[in-house]
């Protein structure tokens, strides 16, 4: 559980600084999005989230498979 947590951390981290470098937070902030900003921020969110999920899932597979 604490190798599922580390990695879930670190792709959450490194999901949102691909965000910031693709210039996603820039188009939150200043609200370019025409869907509005609770939309925005919730499918931020959702990617944010996706990308730890997906880390810490690999995580615990290459686990079983070592």
């Amino acid at each position: 559980m604490r190798s599922f947590l580390w990695w879930f951390s670190m792709g959450c981290l490194t999901t949102l600084a691909v965000l910031m470098v693709q210039g996603g937070m820039r188009d939150l902030v200043s609200g370019t999005n025409p869907s509005g900003s609770s939309g925005a921020i919730l499918s931020m969110s959702t990617t944010i989230f996706g990308g730890g999920l997906l880390a810490g899932c690999l995580a615990l597979i290459l686990n079983r498979l070592r």
